[in-house]
């Protein structure tokens, strides 16, 4: 597919100087292909690499991942406000402002992931599963009588028991309470999803505007629209990344194929058209994708072939 992104909005966007109508361009060129994420993860490499040397690119702009190097750094937070922040995306975009409402600074580290999950212990010994493309900002003690912390993009949080402190994060100007419970956030634009595995969740925008989440439930709060939303969970594959315990039931192929390749970071391709008629229903619990792959292609008659670091799947028979 032709390239339509303007390489001046990327430079922007590595810098976390892009604006808002800027991200939304390239959110929306991600979706228009998956080849345009291989092509976003090319220029972040040139970029990285060396950004005198990219065509293009305004010269006085620095790498953005430079500023969040994968080492723990702690830097300053101002009273009131928090600078936009934005973070590479795979098929995925981070774009966030968060606004400080304690009256004193506070000492932050910062832990991000790129292409691959990575996880986290706090020093209440809640875990944290970044999601690829994400950031979090957190104390290293929680002195105070909460724990807060601050989310752009997607995790898994299994949250330590302690009623007399309770935990909470900042995303996209809303805040999800709890006190000690598993549960899925995903903050990677305006809006913020949240989506509980065990426990109970409080998630408002305001103390007015608020609902409580338990086991199974999951809410979205809409920014253009400035509601919360709560419903019974879509998706139960939404936490696959973190648990590689993936859920099908009469799921198309081509559903299955995408829900694997986000939860293994992997590249699966099917071979050819007509796969209107393949479905699956099964359940993977902690499969390697090699195992897995072999179960869809027993189940479904198909073959799997590794080329140039994909896996394919292609059809033992062709139909007439």
């Amino acid at each position: 597919m032709k390239r339509t992104i303007d390489d001046n909005i990327l430079a922007k966007y590595f810098d976390h100087t892009a604006t808002a109508a800027q991200l939304e361009k390239i959110n929306n060129w991600l979706e228009e292909d998956p080849k345009n994420e291989v092509l976003l993860k090319q220029y972040h490499q040139i970029w990285t690499a060396s950004n005198a040397e990219v065509k293009n690119f305004e010269p006085n702009v620095k790498a953005a991942w430079e500023q969040i190097e994968p080492k723990l750094e702690v830097h300053k937070k101002q009273p009131n406000y928090l600078r936009i922040a934005a973070v590479a995306v795979g098929v995925l975009l981070i774009s966030t402002y968060l606004i400080l409402t304690n009256n004193r600074p506070t000492e932050y580290l910062s832990f991000k992931s790129e292409a691959d999950t990575q996880t986290k212990t706090l020093a209440d010994g809640s875990t944290i599963t970044l999601n690829s493309f994400s950031l979090l900002e957190y104390p290293e003690e929680f002195e105070s009588d909460e724990r807060r912390i601050k989310l752009i993009g997607e995790a898994f949080f299994d949250i330590a028991k302690n009623p007399d402190k309770p935990f909470i994060i900042e995303a996209n100007g809303t805040e999800i309470k709890v006190l000690g419970t598993s549960f899925n956030v995903t903050a990677r634009d305006e809006n913020v999803k949240v989506s509980v595995n065990s426990g109970r969740v409080e998630f408002k925008k305001t103390e007015k505007k608020k609902v409580i989440l338990e086991k199974g439930d999951e809410a979205i709060y809409e920014s253009k629209k400035d509601t919360i939303t709560a419903a019974p969970i879509f998706d139960r594959n939404v936490f696959a990344y973190k648990t590689k315990i993936f859920e099908f039931k009469n799921t198309k192929i081509e559903e299955v194929v995408s829900t694997l390749n986000k939860g293994y970071k992997s590249n699966i391709k099917l071979e050819g058209s007509n796969w209107e008629n393949y479905a699956l229903t099964t359940k993977f619990e902690n499969e390697n994708l090699f195992e897995a792959l072999g179960i869809i292609a027993e189940t479904l008659d198909l073959k799997v072939e590794n080329k140039d670091k994909s896996y394919i799947l292609v059809k033992n028979t062709v139909s007439e």
